[in-house]
């Protein structure tokens, strides 16, 4: 029933993106259409993905639907096309509608985009503003017709326009008309040597780094479908432990068909005397490297993690990628969870770069309400010990 509703959604979307993006009644001075992502197809698709120095794995065909793999989510995913003339796809917009409950009598809807807009990379300032504009008017369409709470945006640090030099002083989203949730990730520049790369690390990291080695840890990589579902068990076990519901295993699944398979992510699986106590999965596209899921058991050895993070990271080094993307960073945080992943994210001598977020808030009061609810959740469930 679940995938029924999930097809049926998709197809109402769909005919609801394309109604909009036909009807130039909305948008007199634009000359534009939208492209559905099934109707444009996966080869045109990840060709302009291929292209764009704006785009990158997160925007791919497939990683649309690894994403729809988790709970409450269905792709909404659609192309811009330049109508008139050359009739090209301007821009590629990877986007989601995710609904979530904060209680068992109320949930919330939200349009995610998770990579935000790409543009075509030779796009004036004037075209690609009207492109931007169109988006928009997109967003706020469909968020009304979907009557979601907010507009969520994220760009993609690893994206060529957003790293290293290229990295924008200013928020692109900004250009969307978002309010501006900026923060920030640790960056590690692979074009250090490896010598450079281990003195950059924080002196404890490379305390537990040779620890795990002594202890006879050895990393390998996954090679067949009965690693993912051995990785999968830790992922159940580690959300379980710390309070959080685990993803489902099609998720996983996906990740493994559609990107392990393919040659888009690598995952490094950490094991003493045949028994498996840690997995790290890494994302990679257009020689940037990003630190997507991980998993441990309880009470494994401390510095495991630290041993599994840099192997990944030589690894990389090793064939010739230039950055890595430890994840989002809390410098702010004085304590719990947040504290100790900023800790662990900033022990690999990376440095702070921008991550740019941007939010569009459609109903402010249900909103608010959500969020309440969601924290006076987080505070039963702390005190209740799960």
């Amino acid at each position: 029933m679940g995938a029924r509703f999930s097809r049926k959604l998709q197809g109402r979307m769909t005919s609801l993106i394309r109604q909009w993006g036909s009807d130039k009644s909305h948008y007199p001075n634009y000359m534009f259409s939208v492209i559905g992502r099934e109707e444009l197809g996966q080869a045109e698709w990840d060709a302009f993905v291929d292209a764009s120095d704006e785009a990158w794995l997160w925007h791919r065909f497939d990683a649309q639907d690894v994403l729809a793999a988790r709970r409450g989510r269905n792709v909404l995913s659609f192309a811009i096309r330049e109508s008139g003339g050359q009739e090209r796809i301007v821009a590629i917009v990877p986007l989601h509608l995710v609904e979530g409950g904060y209680s068992k009598l109320f949930s919330v809807k939200v349009l995610d985009s998770f990579g935000g807009v790409a543009c075509l990379n030779d796009l004036g300032s004037k075209q690609k503003k009207k492109v931007l504009d169109f988006v928009r008017e997109q967003f706020i369409n469909l968020a009304l017709q979907c009557k979601v709470v907010q507009i969520d945006l994220r760009l993609t640090p690893m994206a060529p326009a957003y790293r290293g030099e290229q990295c924008p002083k200013v928020n692109p989203l900004l250009h969307l008309g978002v309010e501006n949730r900026l923060t920030q990730t640790y960056v590690i520049d692979l074009q250090y040597s490896k010598e450079e790369l281990w003195d950059r690390l924080l002196g404890y990291c490379r305390t537990h780094i040779r620890k795990a080695e002594k202890e006879g840890f050895v990393i390998r990589e996954a090679d067949s479908f009965a690693d993912v579902e051995k990785y999968y068990g830790l992922h159940l076990e580690t959300y379980y432990r710390t309070g959080v519901e685990p993803h489902p295993f099609k998720y996983f699944e996906h990740i493994w068909r559609s990107f392990t398979i393919k040659g888009y992510s690598k995952i490094f699986l950490a094991e003493r005397d045949g028994e498996l106590v840690a997995a790290d999965n890494e994302a990679f596209y257009k020689k940037g490297v990003v630190g997507w899921t991980a998993a441990g058991k309880s009470g494994a050895t401390k510095g495991i993690n630290n041993l599994l993070h840099w192997h990944a990271i030589r690894y990389f080094k090793e064939r010739g990628f230039e950055w890595y993307e430890s994840g989002e960073a809390f410098p702010a945080a004085r304590g719990g969870k947040n504290k100790g992943l900023n800790d662990f994210k900033k022990s690999f001598g990376g440095e702070l770069y921008p991550y740019y977020r941007g939010e569009i808030v459609m109903r402010p009061v249900l909103l608010e309400t959500a969020n309440w609810l969601k924290t006076l959740r987080q505070s039963l469930d702390f005190k209740s010990g799960n």
